[in-house]
């Protein structure tokens, strides 16, 4: 469970790389809404899209969008990568592509999840803010369930139990069979996160908006959260 529960953390935590964009220059337009921008990073971390982001922001398109906040191409091939790592310190040989299937998996999962952003309470003069999300979880006890019944039946398969290579990726992707299939429990859950009021350079200008005080611990927050953490 250690690896699995890591994986979306992973996959929200880049989105700490969107702070490296701040300046403090000023502007008199509109800040971009905390819960708006709260949305919006959930739906380009845990929903792989980027279109609400290129809306909200102003960016030229999803591409541009996605580089700026570090998931330009290669961020699932890396988590792939780091999959294999664990698995190595294990003393358990996973290929590039079994892992690629399992972090799929999780993608696919996440899907299904939907949530909600609302602004609790805000000061622009304080610049600081506070959101509350509610999103939708899994049952944890079903998520283990699933993936101990999906290794006990390729186990059962008497004609690869002496290889444990084969072994190994006959459990991986039966594993990520069982993941993709999941859907939320149909409970919902809240937390607040804080946001302050900061300002981007989006195509050579600047913008304020509210962005999450610490962002990777709100990437943390969606995973753990939506996985009954």
């Amino acid at each position: 469970m250690k690896t699995t529960r890591r994986i979306p953390a992973l996959l929200l935590a880049m989105v700490m790389v969107f702070s490296l964009t701040l300046t403090s220059c000023g502007t008199k337009e509109e800040p971009v809404a905390a819960d708006q921008v709260a949305m919006s990073l959930f739906n380009m971390i845990l929903k792989d899209d980027a279109s609400s982001a290129v809306e909200l922001f102003g960016y030229a398109d999803e591409t541009e969008a996605r580089a700026d906040m570090g998931l330009d191409g290669s961020l699932y091939e890396g988590l792939a990568d780091e999959v294999v790592s664990q698995f190595r310190q294990m003393q358990l040989n996973v290929t590039t592509e079994d892992a690629q299937a399992f972090v799929d998996a999780f993608m696919s999962m996440f899907k299904s999840v939907n949530m909600t952003a609302v602004v609790k309470e805000s000061d622009e003069k304080a610049g600081t803010a506070v959101v509350t999300c509610t999103i939708d979880t899994f049952d944890a006890n079903a998520l283990t369930d699933a993936m101990t019944e999906a290794m006990t039946e390729a186990m059962s398969d008497p004609s690869i139990l002496e290889d444990e290579d084969a072994l190994t990726s006959a459990i991986i992707n039966a594993m990520s069979s069982a993941i993709a299939g999941l859907t939320p429990s149909g409970e919902t859950a809240d937390f607040d996160v804080d946001f302050e009021l900061q300002t981007l350079t989006i195509n050579g200008k600047d913008r304020k908006a509210w962005l999450p005080k610490d962002a990777e611990q709100f990437g943390n927050l969606i995973s753990t959260t939506a996985m009954g953490g």
